[in-house]
């Protein structure tokens, strides 16, 4: 059985939307997905899709340290 859950096919490492810290979820606003980085000229610009990417991603794991 396929999973229909939003993102479910999308990696941890994968450097799309959908893991970037800047992406805000305003769809239950009706403002759809909308990207919050600063260095934007668009303030609030629409995202695509939670595939897609840019060159300002940055990711929102928490990395552990090797020696942790």
């Amino acid at each position: 059985m396929k999973d229909n859950k939003i993102g479910s096919d999308i990696l941890p490492e994968d450097k799309v939307c959908y893991n970037c810290k800047h992406l805000a979820w305003m769809i239950g606003i009706g403002q759809g997905l909308r990207c919050i980085n600063d260095k934007k000229e668009k303030k609030n610009e629409m995202v695509p899709s939670s595939r897609y990417t840019c060159e300002l991603f940055e990711t929102n794991l928490k990395l552990k340290k090797d020696n942790e």
